[in-house]
């Protein structure tokens, strides 16, 4: 039987500026377009209304015009609509040979078709780009990523679905009107799309003291001032305007370098100083216990090239404050203070950590701190299994 050409391969050779940071084509798994189960989306059907044009004429229309702008065929992606008022939509992960689009009939009520064929390509470019996103229950029915770091890495995924918004829909302002009015949840009729206060209203909440963005840092999606921002810079790409038509244009390196200051200004940077703080609080904990076990300590050993640089005076305080506690209390302590660390750096920035100890370890090997801080690595790595289901 002679081998059918992969649909999306010609898709993505075209949409491959839509890429940003480490969320391209090149980092797909490699059972992207594996068919799993191409008819696990039928149930849909008897569920929910699906999205035809004898039905819903204006949704089915945008999502006739996001597949034709995209280049994808119309015959493998199959929407429906959810009754739910909540402006959301979502694409179905797991349904391999198919697009499976979900759109809430309060995204339908509030937007206009121009603004979600924006959507419909956003959303479909889950689908031409399927990047697996570590997720974990955030203990209120829902799912947050896996760490800070796996934000990080989702936000990045979030700004190129928006660029295949944009290609869909060929309209900045209308991809940032649609932007707009996800973020507030109103309808033409109560909003006006005036981008430069908005971002001068928003650019306030950003303070210096990073935190306060303990719980932001989390966020699978960039702030709704980085994400137009980041469509205006898209929209002046040499790449893009080449897609609809157009000359001229910024280089692709000079826009995604825009991109990514803009998003350091509103979270990436804050959430980067979490995990510094982090892995500093461990390796300082780690080197006093050293101290302390030691009587002396080379504090090179503790220093982990480009990631941390153990400070002499933190590392005497905390010793002395372990030293205080009478002998047999000692071991109970440094157990329970480091079992409070590993979740922290589990939480926050386990890839570095990762490689933080792969570093750490054979500095450490001849002294008495060696053994312990073994120990740690492989509980680190066992709650990090834990926490990621495997």
């Amino acid at each position: 039987m002679p081998r059918v050409a992969n649909p999306l391969t010609k898709v993505r050779k075209r949409l491959e500026s839509c890429c940003f940071g480490p969320a391209n084509f090149k980092n797909l798994p490699k059972d992207k377009d594996k068919v799993t189960d191409p008819n696990a989306h039928l149930s849909f059907y008897r569920n929910l209304v699906p999205i035809q044009r004898e039905i819903v004429p204006k949704i089915d229309e945008a999502l006739d015009l996001a597949c034709e702008r995209l280049g994808l065929k119309r015959d493998n992606v199959h929407g429906f609509v959810r009754a739910n008022p909540e402006i959301n939509a979502f694409c179905r992960p797991g349904i391999r040979g198919n697009a499976v689009v979900f759109v809430n009939s309060g995204m339908i009520e509030r937007l206009s078709m121009e603004e979600l064929v924006y959507v419909m390509g956003h959303e479909l470019g889950h689908y031409i780009m399927p990047l697996p996103t570590l997720s974990v229950p955030d203990g209120q029915g829902s799912t947050r990523p896996a760490s800070m770091e796996d934000a990080v890495v989702h936000r990045k995924l979030e700004i190129s679905m928006d660029r295949f918004g944009l290609v869909a829909c060929r309209d900045l302002q209308v991809a940032c009107s649609a932007a707009l009015k996800i973020q507030s949840g109103l309808g033409a009729e109560h909003i006006r799309n005036d981008f430069t206060v908005f971002a001068q209203e928003t650019i306030k909440g950003y303070v210096r003291d990073y935190k306060e963005y303990e719980g932001e840092a989390f966020s699978s999606h960039p702030a709704a001032y980085a994400r137009i921002r980041a469509l205006y810079h898209y929209s002046q790409s040499e790449e893009y305007l080449d897609l609809i038509g157009q000359k001229g244009g910024r280089p692709h390196a000079e826009v995604d370098a825009e991109v990514a200051k803009d998003l350091d200004a509103t979270l990436d940077f804050y959430a980067v100083k979490l995990m510094e703080e982090a892995v500093e609080k461990f390796s300082h904990a780690v080197a006093a216990l050293h101290l302390e076990m030691e009587g002396k300590i080379e504090l090179s050993r503790h220093t982990i090239e480009r990631r941390f640089t153990p400070d002499a005076k933190t590392v005497q305080s905390l010793a002395a404050d372990l030293s205080s506690l009478p002998p047999e209390e000692r071991p109970k302590a440094a157990s329970a203070k480091f079992e409070q660390l590993i979740h922290l750096i589990i939480n926050r920035c386990p890839y570095t950590m990762t490689a933080h100890f792969e570093e750490l370890l054979p500095k450490l090997e001849g002294t008495k701190v060696h053994g312990f801080a073994s120990d740690l690595a492989k509980h680190f790595h066992e709650g990090l299994k834990a926490q990621r289901g495997f």
